[in-house]
């Protein structure tokens, strides 16, 4: 074999490694159909996860609101007693001969003094003030 024959044995054989190291580059390019298969599970597996911990989070936002509300109802039923305890025990024991400095309900405390000017059992000594000025 001559030296031309050689080199142009090795040029087709480099050509032809080339052709064939081509088509199997195409065949497996990089984000091929298992590539984005693998990530799309992965993605989906992640998504379900953050749904778990979203409901998991809801959950216990829930619980604490029915916590909050059994809370103020109990405290509200107490602030009740005590007003009643001390209404009862203001009526049995209290001076009663000018005016009621308790209003008669629980809840007249939370809507704020009468418009009766006479009856400002939030601010009595305000209201002796005034009726001594007209």
């Amino acid at each position: 074999m001559t030296s031309a024959t050689i080199w142009t044995l090795f040029v087709l054989g480099i050509i032809f490694a080339a052709l064939i190291g081509f088509a199997l580059g195409r065949r497996q390019a990089p984000g091929g159909t298992a590539q984005l298969k693998e990530v799309e599970e992965l993605h989906e597996q992640e998504l379900a996860q953050k749904q778990l911990e979203l409901e998991a989070y809801q959950e216990q936002v829930h619980q604490h609101y029915n916590k909050t509300a059994n809370l103020f109802k109990e405290m509200a039923g107490s602030y009740k007693e005590l007003f009643d305890h001390l209404s009862v025990g203001y009526e049995q024991l209290g001076d009663l001969s000018e005016q009621r400095v308790l209003p008669e309900r629980a809840g007249a405390l939370l809507d704020g003094p009468d418009t009766n000017p006479r009856s400002d059992f939030m601010n009595p000594k305000d209201q002796d003030e005034d009726s001594l000025t007209r």
